[in-house]
């Protein structure tokens, strides 16, 4: 039998978590270790400057190491894991997005008013998306550092021998050497760190020897990743998060770490099977690899994503020993970060569901819950293998892409659907601000028929998705400009074999995201105006868009008849449901298959995240009955309170939608009483809710299980419910961490549950 890597010598995550938890707020650097940061960062300027002239992933590849080789690091001798180095208030990052305003001041400078306009108004607001991306977890974990690095060389040594010069969409023999060149020497730059991390490991022996025991197997995983793949479950570990530090070094946010049991179940088994771990080390080990990404976020950012469940085939779900293990983990510390993206099936077993759904009934609902089926179909659907579709993971939030293959850049656009209604009405004109944003699509005021009216509304959704979807095409075409990442691009095999960085578009699938937000207040707006002014004649266009105005100030009457009196989306509603399939539609038509400036295409999604605020104060009273500045609808179901049917009509109105058209996600936010999902039966309550929305072909599912009372109090008296979770959107966040208008968000939401 193997030795035992781990012992009981050294304190217990129970001793050491909260000062873990402010290892990112007050790190211990080793004055000796390197540079001050003010040295640091005058060389990094230094090199900066002497390399204007270079190739920018050249450039970018040289500072990468310069910093890796001379910034000052730190090992915490009470710690399993090594990371910290001083970035000098990520000076990686703050150039490129120096580079992104250089962009931005000249190439790009069109494509930024046209973004900056349009944000002012609440019409769009668009971005080049370097925050949601994943490496190829399982190359790394299989290849490992040196392994990269050989596959790399002979990759360079063919495009030498070769040399032909290539014309097109390949790249030429210099190009690629030149891309290989910067995998390789950022690369070279992780073991030359990982070298000094082990040697800052070992030198904590000396200061602190009642360590002795921790810091020499930290030491001796780090020896062996610099030598070779990971072979152990602590070494995988330890590899993934040194990986996911240094790709958001490099200018990137990982937001997906991949499938916890896919990445690092083998390690696991093998551990066991010989000997060299016990359940309750890697128990231990999940503890402290989970707290650093909750010490990075605090509690208060979007989160760390790993997924769970899923099929690898036809047959088989992504489900073992581990992920049992590190359920009961989660469960046990209870904390925002990490969050779980869970992946439900035709073939999921009954366990793993009662599993999820005890964690969601007692609290742990920092979790996102897909329709595996479903998701597999739109992905096929958008033209991904049948084979490469099992290897999707969650990107950020709901957003599925192909791990190690694709580049999604799923948050390049984030439109408000509801502002298209207002330009309608005001013929292009934005009410809030006064400014010409759209076209001119008539006086509203002279249609004579509904359909004439949504006939303006569909080419006012037309012109700002043109100039939205233009502008980003201006960004991807500057990508390599503002960011290249040979970092990453080391773990896509295809970006590799094609020997182009990622901002060069040198992965398998290249697509653009574009969110959709306020599909509620929009579908709710048209059908009210179709109604009250097209058939029922209660008002005239003139005296509706007065009231929108006035802001309904003196109409409160009529504001409450437009709340309560017409038929809203999520309420089993027919008609006000084909208004919202109606609307979707028009939005997905004219986002899918798209082209974008890099090869892909565009790809919707519906849902609106934490917009819902920023989006919500840029846009007027809305023919819904919600008051000017309010926030829009969350997710893809009813608007906060319009939900008025229950939780079982409003999963009626969703999973009427086709989720195929809709390939870069959504989500449906229910909210639950407590009492309504108490003991064994609400857990066979929450399992039910989830297989009655996905067997009607729903995607996504999240949950906010609370008392509207509890919320009432944590806001008068935070102090006392400091660990009070709710899940905000994609992510879960302390409820007294929120600001006011967050806050009664939820209060509001929860109040007519019961």
């Amino acid at each position: 039998m193997n030795e035992r890597i781990f012992t009981a010598i050294g304190p217990c995550y129970e001793d050491v978590k909260d000062h873990l938890f402010d290892q990112y707020k007050s790190p211990a650097f080793n004055d000796g270790s390197g540079l001050s940061t003010e040295a640091l960062e005058a060389g990094f300027i230094e090199i900066l400057e002497a390399g204007k002239d270079e190739p920018r992933i050249a450039l970018k590849a040289r500072l990468f190491g310069y910093v890796l080789e001379n910034a000052r690091i730190d090992v915490d001798p009470v710690d399993w894991f090594a990371d910290h180095f001083d970035s000098a208030d990520k000076i990686l990052y703050r150039q490129v997005e120096e580079w992104r305003k250089e962009a931005s001041d000249g190439p790009a400078k069109n494509a930024a008013d046209v973004i900056g306009r349009a944000k002012a108004t609440g019409a769009f607001y668009g971005e080049l998306d370097l925050g949601h991306i994943s490496p190829g977890w399982r190359f790394l974990l299989k290849e490992g550092v040196q392994g990269i690095i050989a596959y790399v060389e002979s990759l360079k040594e063919a495009a030498v021998r070769d040399g032909a010069e290539k014309s097109g969409d390949g790249a030429s023999a210099s190009d690629k050497v030149l891309f290989y060149d910067s995998v390789l020497s950022v690369y070279d730059a992780m073991l030359l760190y990982m070298a000094r991390l082990e040697t800052e490991a070992r030198r904590m022996i000396t200061v602190h020897p009642e360590a002795e025991d921790r810091m020499e197997k930290l030491a001796g995983c780090l020896n062996a990743l610099r030598h070779r793949a990971p072979e152990t479950f602590y070494e995988a570990l330890q590899l993934s998060y040194l990986f996911h530090q240094l790709i958001e070094f490099e200018g990137e946010w990982v937001r997906s770490m991949g499938s916890f049991e896919l990445n690092f179940g083998p390690f696991y088994e093998a551990d066991l099977a010989s000997g060299r771990i016990t359940e309750e080390d890697a128990r231990e080990l999940i503890r402290f690899y989970w707290m650093k990404y909750y010490a990075n976020t605090r509690g208060s950012g979007n989160g760390k994503n790993f997924y769970f469940g899923g099929l690898t085939d036809e047959e088989t779900n992504g489900i073992g020993p581990l992920t049992y293990l590190a359920l009961d983990v989660f469960y046990e510390l209870n904390q925002t970060d990490p969050k779980l993206s869970i992946k439900i099936n035709r073939k999921t077993p009954e366990k793993f569901k009662r599993v999820i759904a005890k964690c969601l009934r007692d609290g742990r609902t920092n979790m996102v819950i897909v329709n595996d089926d479903e998701t597999l179909e739109a992905i096929r659907k958008r033209g991904v293998s049948k084979e490469d579709s099992y290897e999707y993971l969650l990107i950020g939030c709901y957003e599925p892409a192909i791990e190690g293959k694709e580049v999604a850049c799923n948050m390049c656009i984030k439109f408000n659907l509801v502002k298209a209604v207002e330009l309608a009405l005001f013929n292009g004109t934005d009410p809030m601000t006064g400014e010409r944003i759209g076209i001119d699509t008539g006086n509203s005021e002279e249609f004579t028929t509904f359909e004439g009216f949504y006939t303006a509304y569909e080419a006012q959704l037309q012109h700002q998705l043109e100039l939205v979807q233009q502008a980003i095409r201006d960004y991807e075409g500057l990508w390599a400009m503002i960011n290249p990442e040979p970092f990453i691009s080391g773990t896509f095999i295809p970006a590799l074999q094609n020997g182009r960085d990622i901002s060069q578009y040198g992965a398998k699938i290249n697509n653009t995201g574009s969110m959709g937000a306020g599909l509620a207040n929009a579908a709710d707006s048209l059908l009210a105006i179709k109604k009250t002014v097209f058939e029922d004649k209660r008002y005239t266009m003139a005296e509706l868009k007065a009231m929108l105005l006035a802001n309904f100030e003196g109409s409160g009457r009529d504001r409450l008849y437009l709340l309560n009196r017409v038929a809203k989306w999520g309420n089993n509603d027919a008609e006000a449901d084909a208004m919202a399939l109606r609307v979707a539609n028009s939005y997905t038509s004219r986002v899918n298959g798209v082209p974008n400036g890099r090869g892909g295409i565009f790809t919707a999604s519906i849902f609106t995240l934490d917009h819902s605020f920023f989006l919500g104060h840029t846009t007027g009273a809305t023919p819904d009955g919600r008051a000017a500045h309010h926030y829009l609808a969350k997710g893809i179901g009813a608007m906060t309170g319009m939900d008025k049917a229950g939780v079982t009509a409003q999963i009626e109105s969703v999973s009427k939608l086709d989720f195929t058209n809709i390939p870069n996600g959504s989500v449906l936010d229910l909210y639950l009483h407590p009492s309504a999902v108490d003991g064994e039966k609400g857990i066979d309550t929450l399992i039910q809710l989830i297989d009655t929305y996905f067997s009607q072909g729903g995607y996504g599912v999240q949950f906010n299980i609370l008392n509207a009372e509890d919320l009432k109090m944590a806001q008068k008296h935070p102090e006392d419910y400091a660990t009070l979770q709710v899940r905000l959107c994609g992510w879960n966040v302390y409820f007294v961490t929120l600001n006011e208008e967050q806050q009664n968000h939820f209060i509001e939401t929860t109040m007519q549950v019961v």
